[in-house]
């Protein structure tokens, strides 16, 4: 159903996100002021932008935070756009182990979806924790996929992966 306002579509669009990390943490989602059509994007961010705790043996934490741009279709009415993210899986006292990044905007000459990994690992001058490696586009169902799936991560949801396929459709 299109959304009649710009605040009603940016309310379904913080609800989606909302929905999909439940799965996750019970960490809030906030839109700032982020109700109206701007020339710059507007930032979502997760548990004001600090990492949370994931339920697990392995003690890793998330970090969510996305940017987005409200735009008017004449056939689909208010719509909200992401423009950016920023997702990162990391230790618990230890800080980031993945970051996948989207910012095609700023001051970093890598537009493209990448991936920062740490590793201290040093490839002729450079370490391999500044390389970005490109992965294309990565939705927040596979973060929480990844962390339950791959990281042991354990969900708060018994339904999460219905969740999950029902967010993605």
């Amino acid at each position: 159903m299109p959304a009649r306002t710009p605040a009603e579509a940016v309310q379904a669009y913080r609800a989606s996100i909302s929905r999909v990390l439940s799965c996750l943490t019970t960490a809030h989602v906030d839109v700032g002021g982020g109700y109206a059509p701007s020339a710059a994007p507007h930032a979502l961010i997760m548990a004001g932008n600090d990492a949370v705790a994931l339920r697990g043996a392995s003690r890793l934490t998330l970090a969510v935070s996305e940017h987005y741009t409200i735009t008017e279709d004449s056939d689909a009415g208010w719509q909200v756009h992401r423009a950016a993210y920023f997702y990162a899986i990391g230790l618990h006292d230890t800080g980031e182990l993945l970051a996948y990044h989207w910012h095609p905007r700023g001051k970093s000459p890598v537009v493209d979806p990448h991936l920062h990994v740490r590793a201290n690992i040093q490839l002729g001058e450079r370490w391999l924790g500044k390389v970005h490696l490109p992965t294309g586009a990565i939705e927040l169902e596979d973060i929480v996929s990844l962390a339950v799936n791959e990281l042991a991560v354990e969900p708060l949801r018994e339904d999460w992966e219905l969740l999950l396929h029902e967010n993605r459709a």
